[in-house]
């Protein structure tokens, strides 16, 4: 199959150079290059100028491209930012995580818009023949357990309203990034409303809005920034299973966990945006689909759950921790299912054949996040 260029095989993803071999390039690329883009930091170039080195450096990687770059405390800063998509959070965490030593030597990676500090002054972004700062903006919040309805007012965006309403959320949302960090802003604001008269009570300020967080959160400023701790954050989730479902299509599913509801939920929903992104960067993620009816007695769902883990251990020993990323699982009347993101599916599914063929089931299926792709057979006793 041809890299991003051909139609895609959405049921067997199989890509000529997957995520891992891209990112490797990549990084091999950044080093040989780099030197050129800390000069244009050094010399304040233009911000068209650094945008189109950024390109030439991380475009062999990316598809598409969101990065900002900085100098604090001795270091230059590579900021990679999800533009609000939860999609771009594992990969550009597993990039960063693959930074070679000599570019930290230099480098700082960071994922997510970073929140400026006391030492960066104020920031500001021009609307127009205006510029609006910090202290243009006024802030409610009203907390419901660990999210907040957040109100934002600001005189200077009333003539965006409502013609160009999307435009004023943009500089709404940007604004927000840079006071508390892109993503505290993406998982801890549950709604955002931009109002065109402030409200009677005491605001907050941009500044104050960082603080606030991590009071109402109980977490640190290195806490609400650490992208590792986003990829890490599972949630459970309880479903009505059909009892007439035996197609793998985790129709049978009662319960599961899952530290990316995003993408199961456009499975769910029968949509593919996050797939159709993941695919023109060499990404693939699925889950392996097995047979339960070989767990019995009392304690038959630790059965299931030390099952799944041990599968999921295995592979990524056998693959390579560089080539998969565990990232949940459920449990049908009928199946067992274990959900990852591959940054190189063949390797994957090679260690996924030899560690469920040696587990004693009967047999095993991988099936893209994809309704509308067919399931695949990885082995099946005679």
């Amino acid at each position: 199959m041809a890299d991003n260029n051909n139609q895609e095989n959405k049921s067997l993803p199989l890509f000529e150079i997957p995520f891992r071999e891209r990112v490797r390039e990549g990084w091999k690329n950044f080093m040989k290059d780099e030197a050129e883009l800390r000069r244009l930091i050094d010399e304040r170039a233009g911000g068209e100028e650094i945008g189109e080195q950024l390109e030439i450096l991380l475009c062999p990687v990316f598809t598409e491209v969101y990065a900002e770059v900085g100098f604090h405390e001795g270091k230059y800063d590579l900021i990679l930012n999800l533009e609000g998509d939860w999609s771009r959070l594992f990969p550009l965490t597993f990039f960063k995580r693959q930074a070679p030593r000599e570019v930290l030597e230099h480098w700082n990676i960071l994922v997510g818009r970073q929140a400026r500090d006391e030492k960066s002054g104020d920031f500001q972004l021009r609307i127009e023949e205006d510029l609006v700062s910090a202290e243009d903006f006024q802030v409610w919040t009203v907390w419901a357990g660990k999210e907040a309805e957040v109100s934002v007012y600001c005189e200077k965006l009333l003539p965006l309203l409502p013609e160009r309403e999307s435009n004023a959320y943009w500089i709404v949302y940007t604004m927000l990034d840079y006071a508390m960090g892109e993503l505290t802003e993406m998982k801890y604001i549950s709604e955002l409303k931009l109002l065109q008269a402030p409200k009677e009570e005491k605001a907050l300020s941009l500044s104050e809005l960082l603080p606030n967080f991590m009071g109402q959160l109980s977490l640190t400023r290195e806490e609400l920034f650490d992208a590792e701790r986003y990829c890490q954050m599972y949630a459970g989730y309880q479903m009505k299973p059909d009892e007439e479902a035996e197609d793998g299509l985790r129709r049978d599913v009662y319960v599961g966990s899952c530290g990316f509801l995003p993408l199961l939920n456009e499975f769910w929903r029968g949509e593919s945006r996050m797939m159709d992104t993941f695919h023109r960067d060499g990404i693939a993620a699925g889950y392996f689909c097995y047979p339960l009816y070989g767990f019995q007695g009392e304690d038959r769902s630790a059965q299931i759950l030390d099952f799944r883990d041990e599968m999921a251990d295995k592979i990524e020993e056998m693959a390579g921790a560089d080539s998969f990323a565990f990232i949940g699982g459920a449990s049908g009347i009928y199946y067992g299912y274990l959900d990852f993101i591959a940054w190189d599916l063949k390797a994957v599914l090679d260690a996924a054949v030899s560690v469920f063929g040696e587990s004693g089931i009967d047999w095993a299926m991988f099936h893209s996040f994809r309704q509308d792709a067919d399931g695949i057979t990885l082995f099946e006793k005679k």
